[in-house]
């Protein structure tokens, strides 16, 4: 069936209306999270990401936790302590983490010797989350989402259960150093977690 010109033109008007709101509920989020934040942060938006990057004296430190893993094993953030991190909040259902995936692989994998990779799973079932890992040949573990809230809360207030994805780059003091608000690019991640070693590397 052939659409008359009104047809066409509310569906494009409906179409643009679903564009904004959605970018209205990025920026809205990323909003909320800084706001939750206590250090002050500069951040920057990068196509549908808002980045921010915290000064040393401005960070919010993390409370160490303890929680299951997807493999079976667990995990004490404790012992990752005089480490760069990267934490990574996903779901096997959001779009967006599917399109990120590649470019927290390739980083995991070019890092593997100078910083840790940590997911942590949400609303998922634990199933649906290895085959999603399996699917993208994820080289690290995540928390599964049973324990999830507990390690969400112990970075106070960096990270909403309603951001999703949401990485995180955390210093060798387990200080909050930056955070990406939706899907990470391979060359963002890169360079903040290199901006991370770099700092780390000229303090000892």
């Amino acid at each position: 069936m052939t659409e008359t010109p009104p047809q066409r033109s509310r569906r494009r008007t409906r179409g643009g209306l679903a564009v904004v709101l959605i970018v209205a509920l990025i920026g809205l989020v990323g909003w909320w999270i800084a706001g939750q934040s206590e250090g002050e942060t500069s951040a920057r938006a990068d196509g549908e990401s808002v980045i921010e990057e915290f000064e040393p004296p401005e960070r919010v430190r993390a409370k160490p936790f303890q929680a299951k893993m997807l493999s079976g094993s667990s995990i004490d953030t404790q012992d990752l302590l005089g480490q760069v991190v990267v934490y990574n909040v996903w779901g096997s259902w959001c779009v967006p983490c599917a399109t990120e995936a590649p470019a927290l692989v390739e980083n995991a994998n070019d890092f593997a010797d100078d910083a840790a990779f940590v997911g942590i799973n949400v609303r998922d079932n634990d199933a649906a989350a290895r085959a999603f890992e399996e699917e993208y040949d994820v080289p690290y573990d995540s928390v599964v989402t049973q324990d999830s809230a507990t390690a969400m809360l112990s970075f106070q207030g960096a990270l909403a259960a309603a951001a999703v994805p949401t990485t995180l780059i955390v210093d060798r003091e387990g200080r909050v150093a930056a955070r990406v608000l939706g899907p990470v690019t391979a060359t963002t991640l890169r360079a903040l977690i290199s901006t991370v070693l770099a700092e780390s590397d000229e303090s000892q």
